[in-house]
């Protein structure tokens, strides 16, 4: 799995949709935007991230 800047996920568990987000440290992180603003996860590492997303979320 290749991650990729801006691409859209959506949690299996909630059918939220997030955006996935590159930092300029190359952490990654989630982002959710709803009508209380922008909410972002924890940012991590790259293979960690891969794990993340290959577990919950799937592409949308």
């Amino acid at each position: 799995m290749r991650l990729r800047n801006g691409d859209f996920y959506t949690n299996v568990f909630t059918n939220k949709v997030y955006r996935l987000n590159e930092d300029i440290d190359s952490s990654w992180y989630l982002s959710l935007r709803d009508e209380e603003g922008n909410h972002e996860t924890e940012k991590i590492a790259g293979r960690d991230m891969i794990r993340l997303v290959e577990g919950s979320y799937r592409k949308s």
